[in-house]
């Protein structure tokens, strides 16, 4: 990777000493990832190993620690920690996506430099997509694994959880209530219970008693048979934020209802949101069609916390699908179509039709220019 950096710094530096003037750097982006910034991807599919070996020398290794602070104290690196150098040679590729996309807003429609542009962005996003593909199912991957070796089946028949198929969607913490009678007599019997949601399974667990990293199964069922129903609003505080999971199989073959009680609002629509089923808003909750919501620009980079919520950087411009009254949305992300729930606290309303307008043309012009110069 580092002679490939220095092959494309040396080419840019070549068209420097040609003339103080650069007319185009594009023909030299889209040669070198073309032909040489595929070495960025191996880099970054293996990155949390690298993080992983790091952390393990800084915890253990006591000489290499020593020496790594002194590094990190050294004027040379700004007082940045060295994790956040492992990190540039792939933010390179980010910022020069950024910068193609700002040149290709600039240049004549119709001119060769714009088509230069519109391939090299293509080019480039073709590799960060790629990265980031691999990036996802390499953690997705250590994801299962990890979670296999925290789940029990006890007296349940064992299912392989590890799958190349396979991904987690959602988890959490949540509280069963027991039924006595009807809804009705319900008398605030909880058991806690924590929920994992694949794309094809969901599995319901309890945490095992003096291992809190270790869950017992209890349930589980085909995601396609399971259905998800919200309770009415009027039966009390004790029913607040639940909803009732009906497993149309479960793993006896039988049908049953978990009703479920979310720890807050948001929690219980995110969870609600998950599947298919849900039909309309509930509570304070709004849902816009794709035509008419509002949209939102970062101003605070928000790191995903969950599998079912979206990471923002400053300047993403988002369509927001839905709000709920305690401050989340599930939106889409303009420049990638990416989709999932942030914390409204992170963004800034877009308020006037000029700029959501141009918001549209914008990504409308990079999408169209992308989709000419991608290989079908």
């Amino acid at each position: 990777m580092h002679i490939s950096v220095l092959r494309f710094i040396g080419d840019l530096l070549k068209r420097v000493d040609e003339s103080v003037v650069i007319a185009d750097v594009c023909d030299i982006i889209y040669e070198h990832s073309e032909n040489h910034f595929s070495v960025f991807i191996d880099y970054v599919r293996n990155q949390q190993y690298q993080e992983k070996t790091y952390s393990r020398l800084m915890e253990s290794n006591r000489d290499f620690s020593l020496v790594m602070r002194r590094l990190e104290s050294s004027p040379l690196c700004k007082r940045l920690p060295f994790t956040s150098f492992m990190l540039l040679p792939f933010q390179r590729i980010t910022r020069i996506k950024i910068l193609l996309q700002n040149i290709q807003k600039r240049t004549a429609k119709g001119s060769k430099q714009e088509e230069t542009a519109s391939k090299a962005l293509a080019s480039v996003s073709k590799l960060i997509t790629q990265a980031n593909t691999q990036v996802g199912q390499m953690k997705q991957m250590e994801e299962l694994i990890q979670i296999s070796y925290k789940l029990e089946f006890d007296k349940l028949k064992v299912i392989p959880i590890v799958s190349k198929t396979r991904c987690l969607e959602k988890q959490g913490e949540l509280q069963e209530l027991c039924k006595r009678g009807s809804l009705f007599n319900i008398r605030n019997k909880y058991t806690p219970v924590y929920m994992f949601l694949f794309n094809d399974l969901l599995i319901l667990t309890t945490k095992k008693s003096g291992c809190p990293d270790r869950f017992v199964v209890i349930d589980h069922a085909h995601r396609s048979l399971v259905q998800v129903q919200a309770t009415e609003n009027n039966l009390g505080p004790h029913l607040d934020h639940c909803f009732c999971l009906t497993f149309l199989e479960n793993y006896r073959g039988s049908t049953c209802e978990h009703l479920l009680k979310a720890n807050t609002e948001s929690d219980m629509h995110r969870w609600m949101a998950a599947f298919p089923l849900i039909k309309a808003a509930l509570g304070e909750e709004k849902i816009y069609e794709d035509w008419d919501c509002p949209q939102v620009q970062c101003v605070s980079q928000y790191v995903a916390k969950q599998a079912d919520e979206l990471s923002l950087e400053p300047s993403d411009v988002i369509n927001v699908l839905r709000k709920t009254s305690e401050g989340w949305y599930e939106g889409m992300r303009l420049s990638d179509g990416e989709k999932g729930w942030f914390p409204a606290e992170n963004t800034l309303e877009v308020t006037t039709d000029h700029q959501r307008r141009r918001n549209v043309r914008e990504k409308y012009q990079i999408t169209q220019a992308t989709s000419q110069n991608t290989p079908s």
